[in-house]
């Protein structure tokens, strides 16, 4: 009996054995390795930026509501609600959390410490001044470089004989503004005063020539600007034109203010730095309503019909209903730290400016440049 039972035991084991290390293999057999974690998200900069120091919105702490800064945020500053990838509000604690940086909101606006230099509102003017622009710092700053370097810039029309270049008559219409500011009691300083570029770089440091028109020679005006004139208004002189290749049949006009950040702009964490520190200096409180008195003056005098961007621009918005003016993200009116506002009149490759170009080219400077002096004068007029 004991031998038979022996017998059925090898037996078993036998036929158990080969599925018992079958077993054993597969419990035993290395687990598929793990993926490490994936690295936190580099910080992407827009073309040419620098990382940004965000101690220095510090001194904004406890000056702004979250009310305030929230309808800034989301009227002026952007368009749908991409920027809440970035910006976490906590309401329970009155905070907002910006990567590191946290936002410590106050009960009620406070008075705004302001940019990274100090620049005069209109209310910080004395009320006692002789004329309307005394005591205020203004810069202008004529759009794009012009002259020989127009074609680069693809600013440049020719029509016949006609040759019209959009830096070079922005130029010319600085040169008239100037004295008619200095009239009425302003300190004026050019920002270009030649047609030649403000950057020390060459289209052929780079491996695309718009890197050197269009950010580099900016970038250089912006560290002019906030490092050594430090204005308290920059006006950017611009004159519209569009890409068609044949001439427009129609002319307008629209001024733009900081604004309408869009999700690809937010990604950059230096423009989502530039955005806030627009956003909390309260630029815009001032630059609105000048804006609005600017546009009336245009409107009064040279009568252009207003601008409407596309319904469907993500990167644009009317702001304040007032039919000229319009928010957009621009280098210019981003960086410079003060009040900024970037004129948009005429169209340079319409038929009628052509035409009245042509026919006399110093007119349309001097009337741009007095509709600019008489709203700066109206607006600084008020108390």
């Amino acid at each position: 009996m004991e031998r038979e039972l022996m017998i059925k035991m090898k037996h078993w084991f036998l036929v158990l054995a080969p599925l018992l290390f079958i077993v054993i293999l597969v419990f035993k057999r290395p687990s598929d390795p793990v993926p490490p974690p994936a690295p936190p998200a580099q910080n992407v900069l827009a073309e040419l930026g620098l990382p940004p120091d965000w101690s220095k919105l510090e001194r904004f702490q406890e000056t702004i509501s979250r009310e305030t800064f929230l309808t800034r945020l989301e009227t002026i500053y952007t368009k749908d609600d991409s920027w809440k990838e970035w910006i976490l509000i906590d309401e329970e604690s009155n905070l907002a959390a910006i990567g590191e940086f946290v936002l410590r909101f106050s009960r009620s606006d406070q008075p705004s410490p302001g940019a990274i230099f100090d620049w005069k509102a209109r209310s910080a003017l004395s009320p006692t001044r002789a004329l309307p622009l005394e005591g205020l710092h203004i810069a202008l700053d004529p759009g794009h470089i012009g002259g020989d370097y127009a074609a680069i810039e693809n600013r440049e029309i020719k029509w016949g004989d006609v040759v019209i270049r959009e830096g070079t008559m922005t130029l010319r219409t600085a040169e008239l503004l100037r004295p008619m500011l200095e009239e009425l009691g302003a300190s004026v300083t050019l920002v270009r005063t030649k047609l030649e570029p403000v950057t020390l770089k060459t289209a052929s440091d780079f491996s695309d020539a718009r890197l050197f028109y269009r950010t580099s020679e900016i970038r250089a005006r912006a560290r002019l600007i906030n490092e050594s004139i430090k204005p308290d208004l920059v006006i950017c002189l611009h004159f519209n034109g569009t890409a068609s290749k044949t001439p427009e049949l129609f002319q307008h006009f629209h001024i733009i203010l900081n604004g309408t950040y869009t999700a690809g702009e937010l990604a950059h964490e230096d423009e989502r730095f530039q955005m806030l520190q627009r956003l909390l200096s309260g630029t815009i409180e001032e630059e609105i309503p000048l804006a609005r008195v600017v546009a009336g003056s245009f409107n009064q005098s040279i009568k252009l019909p207003p601008y409407r961007y596309p319904e469907e621009s993500r990167a644009s918005q009317n702001i304040t209903n007032h039919p000229n003016l319009w928010a957009r993200n621009l280098l210019a009116n981003r960086l410079y730290q003060c009040p900024v506002i970037f004129m948009e009149p005429y169209v340079m490759n319409s038929l009628a400016f052509i035409t009245r170009f042509n026919d006399s080219s110093e007119e349309i400077f001097r009337e741009y440049a007095r509709a600019v002096a008489d709203g700066l004068a109206q607006y600084y007029s008020k108390q």
